[in-house]
């Protein structure tokens, strides 16, 4: 009997060094069917080389690794084949997860591995250590297993897998693939209910897994412990709890949005009306300002500030901005601002821009609406020449004004000779007219 219902951790030797990875394999070994001959006969689940499985204590673990000893030729075709032989050895499962080796034997050639020999001593050892027909088998890690040379579609998931992606499963004409650690999962539709705990499930809580156990099938499982995910009634609630709250937050937010819109909105009506109200009262003091001085005489100018001076153009024509503070003849002090041009050929010409203001701003706007105007260039005419024939000597003209004198010398334009700048300008897209005239 199997000497305990323990389960326990078992790592998987792995193949040997120079085994045919293929060709070598490993099976938890539960019985042996009389029926059936050589390696078909041992009953039992394939493991992977290298793997770890948790099974019970007491199980029997049957390793086979084979070699290629050389190569045979068939009697049809001359077709070449492996010739191989094989190391056998059965393994007990202590409660500690150690293998006890019991039997160990290397046949020559790997079909009388499971001849009458090798299988009496699986049945002998199967009568001193039985295994339970329902023997857990947990894959933990399936290890690097036999590599897959072909493609094909998973047998668990059906997913088909290129040629180097998975392991094989079996061997010769039964070999399957299959993912090597776990088929592809797809996240679980919220609302539906964990396989393993019964509880329905919140959105991103739970996926659709392969189960590997018997025919493999699909099912929901939460990710992780199901204790740690709410059900989706729950989350539901939550969620709808967790929206009430941030309408109500954003409600708040926009009722205090809204105050401080109202509260702005008074700051700057006030604003507005004091300073309406300030510009009323500065009007009415300039009003009264300019009755007084229209009124009575100036007694005494007290002071008078330049607040600004710009030129107006290259002759020496300017502009300023001058704050006159005077006492009147009712002996209370005024103040006012003048705007005036002077200079250049003002001196003895009336000159009707700027005047006498009683607000600074109006002052101010005066004197910005003159801007600084540069000479304009004029090109120098000269004298034209009458209807005179060229001179008969053939002395050079200008082709533009006809003359003959060039005191800067004959230049050269696009028609002809020019004798000065001007000429040279005239010319420089078109025929002159002394040469439009005489020379056609």
């Amino acid at each position: 009997m199997v000497e305990s219902k323990t389960t326990v951790r078992v790592s998987v030797p792995p193949v040997l060094e120079g085994a045919d990875v293929q060709r070598s394999w490993r099976r938890v070994l539960t019985g042996v069917d009389d029926r059936a001959e050589g390696d078909a006969a041992v009953v039992g689940p394939e493991v992977g080389h290298g793997a770890v499985v948790e099974t019970a204590a007491g199980a029997l673990v049957l390793v086979v690794d084979q070699h290629v000893t050389g190569w045979g030729e068939t009697y049809y075709g001359g077709k070449k084949y492996p010739l191989m032989d094989a190391a056998v050895s059965l393994h007990l499962v202590q409660g500690d997860g150690a293998l006890k080796p019991l039997w160990a034997r290397h046949f020559k050639r790997a079909k009388g591995a499971f001849g009458a020999a090798g299988l009496g001593q699986l049945r002998k050892h199967l009568t001193a250590h039985p295994a339970a027909g329902d023997l857990p088998l947990t894959v933990v890690d399936p290890g690097p297993g036999r590599p897959n040379f072909r493609p094909g579609p998973c047998r668990w998931c059906a997913a088909v897998l290129p040629k180097g992606q998975g392991v094989l499963v079996g061997r010769g004409e039964a070999a399957q693939v299959e993912h090597r650690q776990e088929c592809p999962s797809q996240p679980a539709e919220p609302g539906t209910y964990c396989a393993r705990c019964g509880v329905s499930v919140a959105p991103g809580a739970a996926r659709v897994v392969v189960v590997r156990e018997g025919e493999g099938r699909r099912e929901i499982q939460h990710t992780g412990r199901c204790e740690d995910h709410k059900s989706y009634f729950v989350w539901e609630q939550e969620q709808a709890q967790r929206r009430a709250d941030e309408d109500a937050r954003r409600a708040e937010e926009k009722a205090a949005e809204e105050k401080r819109a109202r509260r702005r909105e008074a700051a700057a009506e006030k604003r507005r009306v004091a300073r309406e109200a300030k510009e009323r009262a500065a009007k009415q003091a300039a009003e009264v300002t300019r009755a007084r001085v229209e009124s009575l005489a100036v007694v005494e100018e007290t002071g008078r500030t330049e607040l600004y001076d710009k030129g107006l153009d290259p002759y020496g024509e300017r502009m300023r901005l001058v704050e006159v503070a005077a006492v009147l003849a009712d002996g209370e002090p005024a103040t006012w601002w003048e705007v005036a041009a002077y200079g250049g050929q003002l001196e003895d010409d009336v000159d009707d821009r700027g005047g006498r203001y009683f607000l600074l701003p109006d002052a101010r706007d005066e004197y910005r609406r003159y801007e600084y105007q540069p000479e304009q260039y004029r090109p120098r005419r000269r004298p034209r020449v009458g209807a005179v024939p060229c001179p008969a000597d053939g002395a050079k003209h200008c082709d533009n004004c006809g003359t003959t004198v060039a005191p800067g010398g004959w230049m050269t334009a696009s028609l002809g000779l020019a004798c000065d700048v001007d000429c040279y300008d005239a010319m420089a897209d078109a025929r002159g007219a002394h040469a439009v005239r005489y020379h056609r």
